[in-house]
């Protein structure tokens, strides 16, 4: 059996943990929708701090001025409106996703649901690190692979999310 593991990564945002598990139980079923738990391999989804043999690390922040990502991995600037983001650079590939989303003066927190859909949107763009945006954005199957990311997700959207955690490539950390 394989388990592929995800690791959601708290970068000190200002949630308790009775609502972190909220989250990553939200996340946990939409990966199971996409992955569904067989004798043969399931998603397991957990926070904790990222190892080297993590399938997929996702960090958790608390706004895009908060990006761990920016602060890591230096690069062009962020939009300041985005869910999420994920850079790579060389074989290393990041992924965040944010607790306030929306412009600078008008941030909100939403539903776990449209943080498990950004969660699992920037986890294809993690996976496939040399796509394009056009690649995922209008040949990337539509539901989860558009911007924003749509349910329910599609039969693309599924074999890409299962094909991507199988072949691992390097996590910042």
């Amino acid at each position: 059996m394989t388990n592929f593991a995800v690791t959601l990564v708290d970068h000190g945002t200002s949630t308790n943990d009775r609502w972190r598990q909220g989250l990553r139980g939200e996340i946990q079923a939409l990966f199971d929708l996409c992955i569904p738990p067989t004798s043969v391999h399931t998603v397991m989804v957990a926070w904790g701090t990222g190892t080297k043999t993590d399938n997929l690390v996702l960090h958790f922040v608390e706004d895009v001025d908060h990006s761990y990502i920016q602060a890591k991995m230096p690069g062009a600037s962020l939009k300041e409106h985005i869910g999420g983001h994920t850079r790579s650079n060389g074989k290393l590939t990041g992924t965040e996703f944010y607790r306030l989303v929306g412009l600078k003066n008008a941030r909100a927190q939403y539903k776990y649901t449209a943080y498990a859909k950004v969660a699992v949107h920037e986890s294809l763009h993690n996976l496939f690190p040399g796509w394009t945006e056009d690649d995922m954005h209008t040949r990337g199957g539509g539901g989860l692979a558009e911007s924003p990311p749509k349910l329910p997700p599609t039969d693309k959207n599924k074999e890409m999310l299962l094909r991507g955690l199988s072949i691992w490539n390097e996590q910042l950390l």
